[in-house]
C-alpha cells in the first residue's frame, strides 16, 4: 500500500456508511414486504372478466414503490460489498488510491440516483421519511469519503507510485529551473 490512509478517518466513514445503509436496507425490505404483491392501496386483486388474476393499482400506488424499494435494497447490498471489499484490502494492506477512489464513486454514482428518487417522492409525496434521512445521510456521508478518496488519489498521483509512475519529484510545470 503506497497510499496512507488515515484509520482515523477511513473507520468513522465506513462505520457511518454501514450504519445508514444497513438502515436504508432494513426499511425498505421491511416495506417490500408490505407491499408484496398482492396488497394493494385499495386491495382489489382478484380475477378479472377475463379469468386472470389480476390487480388494479392506482396513479402512484404500489408498483412504483415496489421497484424504488427493491433499487434501494440492490444498491445497499452493492454498497456494503463494495465497503466490505474495502476493509478487506485496507487489513490486507493493498488498498489502492485508484482503487479505493473508484468503489468510492461507485457509491456516489448509486446513492445520487437514490438521492434523486427520494427528492422526486418527497414531490409526489410516497415516500417514508426513515428512508430518505437515510438516503441523505449516506448520500452526504459517501461525498465526504469520495472528497478523502480524491485527495488520497491526488497525492498518491503527485507523490508517484513505487513504479515510478505519476509526476516524480522532478515535475515543474512553469518551466523555471530550480537552483539545488
Amino acid at each position: 500500500m503506497d497510499v496512507p490512509y488515515l484509520r482515523g478517518v477511513l473507520i468513522p466513514f465506513w462505520v457511518l456508511q454501514l450504519i445508514f445503509i444497513i438502515i436504508s436496507l432494513g426499511e425498505s425490505a421491511y416495506l417490500l414486504s408490505v407491499w408484496a404483491p398482492g396488497q394493494t392501496e385499495s386491495g382489489t386483486c382478484g380475477d378479472d372478466y377475463y379469468g386472470f388474476y389480476a390487480c388494479s393499482f392506482t396513479v402512484g400506488s404500489p408498483p412504483i414503490l415496489v421497484a424504488f424499494y427493491g433499487l434501494v435494497v440492490a444498491f445497499a447490498v452493492v454498497s456494503i460489498a463494495l465497503i466490505v471489499t474495502e476493509i478487506v484490502l485496507y487489513a490486507r494492506q493493498r488498498l489502492a488510491a485508484k482503487t479505493y477512489f473508484a468503489f468510492q464513486l461507485t457509491n456516489v454514482l448509486l446513492w445520487t440516483v437514490l438521492f434523486a428518487m427520494c427528492i422526486n417522492g418527497i414531490v409526489v409525496g410516497y415516500d417514508s421519511i426513515l428512508i430518505i434521512v437515510s438516503v441523505i445521510i449516506s448520500w452526504v456521508v459517501m461525498i465526504g469519503a469520495l472528497i478523502y478518496s480524491s485527495v488520497m488519489f491526488h497525492r498518491h498521483h503527485v507523490k508517484g507510485s513505487s513504479f515510478g509512475s505519476g509526476y516524480g519529484d522532478n515535475y515543474n510545470p512553469g518551466g523555471h529551473t530550480i537552483a539545488a
